[in-house]
């Protein structure tokens, strides 16, 4: 440790019976679960003492206590390979957001006056990848940076969806938040869910076709109402969002590599009545990611928006995580 001022990592805290990382610095404090996922669970910004991460009622479950919505804490996860729904990938059984936010990894941090970083790996066991983190905080920076490697180790040419899966929850979001975004296109697919508000099409940001015929500006986020919706943002003239809350004085820019993660997803859980929210959960996920929609890694392979990785490659993805002040 170098003392209490700067940036800094504890490493010795437990959390339902995870291990848990933190790391902080004057203006942040991000709490992270090696052994689920390298999920990020708390990123407080200090200054409004505002966490932005969604939680469950629920919580954290058990270790190997079930798939990803049976474990479903809310915050942010990795998602690789498989995005959506359950899939079979040559032969492999790939379950919902199976299976980097479901595993246990290795991990060590370092530290000096530039900062504070922490490495994990973890090697994959349904399908041939490696896959590697580094996030790294500054002191006194307002920036979380991720850097994300995945290597595929098979001699053959491999698919793979690959998502970050940021969701925002109370009391931070609010339907006092406004988005604004890079994207200048909307893309709605036919998905079985319901309640829903959004008619399949293609738009131009931030308008979309209701299914009752009502147009809605997806800059404005929605109230706790029920609905469960999924759009999907594209056509990145930068890869960026925000979303503000002007009520708390706070907001967060996103922003990553857009060769990498074309689409960004907006998941909005409103309330559903259905397993597991029945209509206790408010959150909104705003998700860089490669594939689309969320009927599993087969379907991705078939539309074309799968990731395709030669054999022997590696592709690194980086996410930039800034709160702020409004």
């Amino acid at each position: 440790m170098l003392g209490k001022r700067g940036a800094r990592i504890e490493t010795g805290w437990q959390i339902a019976g995870y291990r848990a990382i933190v790391m902080e610095n004057a203006v942040l404090r991000v709490v992270m679960l090696p052994d689920k996922g390298m999920d990020i669970v708390e990123l407080l910004y200090k200054p409004r003492d505002v966490d932005f991460t969604a939680s469950t009622p629920w919580g954290l479950s058990p270790p190997d206590s079930g798939n990803f919505l049976d474990r479903y804490e809310g915050g942010f996860q990795i998602i690789f390979p498989n995005g959506g729904l359950p899939s079979e990938y040559r032969g492999a059984p790939l379950g919902q957001h199976d299976e980097v936010a479901l595993s246990a990894w290795e991990w060590h941090s370092h530290e000096d006056r530039h900062g504070v970083q922490v490495v994990a790996t973890l090697a994959l066991r349904k399908t041939p990848f490696a896959y590697q983190r580094v996030v790294r905080l500054a002191p006194d920076s307002p920036h979380l940076y991720c850097e994300d490697k995945v290597i595929n180790r098979s001699p053959f040419d491999q698919a793979a969806m690959w998502g970050q899966h940021l969701a925002f929850g109370p009391p931070f979001l609010a339907p006092s938040c406004r988005l604004a975004t890079g994207a200048r296109a909307v893309l709605v697919v036919d998905e079985p869910l319901a309640p829903r508000r959004f008619k399949p099409g293609r738009y131009a940001w931030p308008w979309v076709e209701g299914v009752d015929g009502r147009v809605w500006d997806l800059r404005n986020v929605p109230p706790p109402d029920g609905t469960h919706d999924m759009a999907y943002l594209t056509e990145f003239a930068e890869p960026w969002y925000t979303l503000e809350n002007p009520d708390l004085g706070v907001g967060v820019r996103v922003s990553w590599d857009n060769s990498v993660w074309p689409q960004c997803w907006v998941w909005q859980e409103g309330g559903a009545d259905g397993y597991p929210w029945y209509g206790r959960h408010y959150s909104l996920g705003l998700e860089p990611f490669c594939g689309y929609p969320t009927h599993g890694l087969d379907a991705a392979i078939r539309n074309g928006s799968a990731l395709k990785l030669p054999g022997g490659a590696e592709i690194v993805g980086r996410l930039d995580i800034v709160a702020y002040g409004v």
